[in-house]
C-alpha cells in the first residue's frame, strides 16, 4: 500500500518559474516509488484545476474564518522580520494539510524553500504530529545574497538552526553546502543530503537545429541579475573584436528574459560598444518557459553565470545549467575554480570554458578564442551526467531515505 506524503512548495504550478521545476519533479516521480504525493502551493500565481492532489490557498471564498484570523496575524508579525517569508500563507497552508491528514493519514512531509514559510508550516506539523519532516533547501538561508542585510544575520542563523534541529533530513542542492552544513553543526551532520537539481527526463529535452543565419548566437536564458552582470567578459569579446580574433558581423550574445538594471548595464563601456556594433539583443522581459527553451536548443553557444558569494562561494548551481548539457552544445561559465558549476561541466562530457573570477584578461581572452572556435555540433552528456541528475532517480533516492520511517 501506498504511503501518503505532502509536499509544501509555495510556487508550484501553473507558475513556470525555475523555482517550480524541482518540486513538480518531486511530485511527478515520488508516486513511482510508493508514494503518494499531495502539494500544497500558493495561489498567488494561479491556480490551475487540472492539476491533481495539488491544493492552492489561500482559495477565496472557502476559507475559514479562524484560518484568516491567523493570517492576518502572521502578516502583522512578517512586517516586523527583515525578509519576506511568506508566512502569511502558512495558517492557510497548515489548514489544507489538516484537510488531507483526515481522509488520507500521511506518514512525511517534504517542505521546500525558499520561500521559508513552507517549513513553517513543517515545523508546526512536526510539533503536533511527530511527522517524518525533511526540509528542502534550493539555497541556504544564512549566507545568500539575496538575504543581504547584515543586521539580520542573527536572525537568519537562529531560523536555519532551528529547521536543523526540528527535521528529520535537511537536503541541500550541492555538495559544496552539504559538506559545509557537515562541518558546522557536526551534532546533525547525519541529516544533511544531497539531491542536486536536475531535470525531468519525461521532457525529452534537447538540441534542436540551428536556424540558418549568417552569426553565431551566444544565449543567455533566464533573469540577469544585477550582481552577475559579465562585465570583464563583455570586455574580453570587444578586445577579441576590435583585434581582429572575432568578427562583429557574425557574433549576437542574446539575453532572453529579465535584465535587472538594464540600463546600467547597456551603460558600461564594453556593453554599450558591442551593443553599437549590434552584437547584444536584449528584450529585458520575462519569457514564457518553452520559448526560453526553445532558444536554449538553437544557440550556437550557452552562457552561464554563476552567483559570485565570498562567504559561500559555490553553494549552488544555475538550474539552467541542466537543461543547457541536454542539448550538448558548446557552454561559456564564469564562476569559480572548483566550484559545484565547474566540477559538473568537467565530468559533463560536453565541451565548455570557465572563466574564472580571478582570471586575468590576458587569460580570458586566450579562454574565449578557444571558446569561439568549438563546434557547435550537439556531443551527448556523460552517463555520469545522467546518473546524477535524472529527475526520476532522484525521487527514488529520495523515497530511500524516507524508508526508515516506515520500518519504525
Amino acid at each position: 500500500m501506498a504511503e501518503n506524503l505532502v509536499l509544501f512548495a509555495f510556487y508550484y504550478k501553473p507558475e513556470n518559474t525555475s523555482g517550480v521545476q524541482r518540486a513538480a519533479r518531486l511530485a511527478k516521480y515520488l508516486p513511482e516509488n510508493g508514494l503518494q504525493t499531495w502539494v500544497i502551493a500558493s495561489s498567488s500565481g494561479g491556480t490551475d484545476p487540472t492539476l491533481e492532489r495539488v491544493v492552492h490557498v489561500p482559495n477565496p471564498g472557502t476559507e475559514l474564518a479562524h484560518v484568516q484570523r491567523r493570517s492576518r496575524w502572521a502578516e502583522r508579525l512578517e512586517v516586523l522580520l527583515p525578509y519576506q517569508e511568506r508566512l502569511p500563507w502558512a495558517p492557510h497552508a497548515l489548514e489544507a494539510f489538516e484537510r488531507i491528514h483526515e481522509r488520507n493519514p500521511v506518514s512525511a512531509v517534504i517542505s521546500t524553500s525558499p520561500p521559508t514559510g513552507g517549513h513553517a508550516v513543517a515545523w508546526m506539523i512536526k510539533r503536533k504530529y511527530g511527522i517524518r519532516w525533511i526540509a528542502d533547501f534550493r539555497d541556504p538561508i544564512l549566507g545568500n545574497p539575496g538575504r543581504p542585510r547584515r543586521w539580520a544575520q542573527p536572525y537568519d542563523r537562529f531560523l536555519q538552526r532551528e529547521i536543523f534541529r526540528s527535521a528529520d533530513l535537511v537536503l541541500t542542492v550541492t555538495d559544496t553546502m552539504r559538506d559545509m552544513w557537515r562541518k558546522e553543526f557536526p551534532r546533525w551532520s547525519h541529516k544533511f543530503k544531497l539531491v542536486w537539481n536536475g531535470f525531468d527526463p519525461d521532457e525529452g529535452f534537447g538540441p534542436k537545429p540551428i536556424p540558418e543565419r549568417p552569426h553565431r548566437v551566444l544565449t543567455h536564458a533566464g533573469v540577469l541579475y544585477s550582481l552577475r552582470h559579465p562585465y570583464h567578459v563583455m570586455a574580453g569579446i570587444e578586445r577579441l573584436i576590435r583585434g581582429g580574433i572575432l568578427s562583429a558581423a557574425k557574433l549576437r550574445l542574446r539575453f532572453v528574459g529579465i535584465v535587472q538594471e538594464m540600463e546600467r548595464f547597456r551603460d558600461a563601456p564594453a556593453v554599450a560598444y558591442l551593443d553599437a556594433q549590434g552584437c547584444v539583443e536584449m528584450n529585458g522581459v520575462n519569457v514564457p518557459r518553452q520559448q526560453a527553451m526553445d532558444e536554449i536548443a538553437t544557440a550556437d553557444y550557452l552562457f552561464l553565470i554563476d552567483i559570485v558569494n565570498t562567504e559561500n562561494a559555490g553553494y549552488t548551481v544555475p538550474a539552467k545549467l541542466y537543461d543547457y548539457l541536454l542539448t550538448g552544445r558548446p557552454i561559456l561559465s564564469v564562476t569559480d575554480p572548483g566550484s559545484p558549476v565547474d566540477r559538473i561541466l568537467a565530468q559533463s562530457g560536453v565541451p565548455y570554458a570557465c572563466l574564472y573570477h580571478s582570471d586575468p584578461p590576458e587569460t580570458i581572452d586566450a579562454k574565449l578564442g578557444a571558446f569561439f572556435r568549438l563546434s557547435s555540433e550537439p556531443v551527448k552528456p556523460s552517463p555520469w551526467f545522467y546518473d546524477n541528475f535524472d529527475g526520476r532517480r532522484q525521487a527514488a533516492l529520495i523515497s530511500e531515505m524516507l524508508k526508515p520511517a516506515a520500518g519504525g
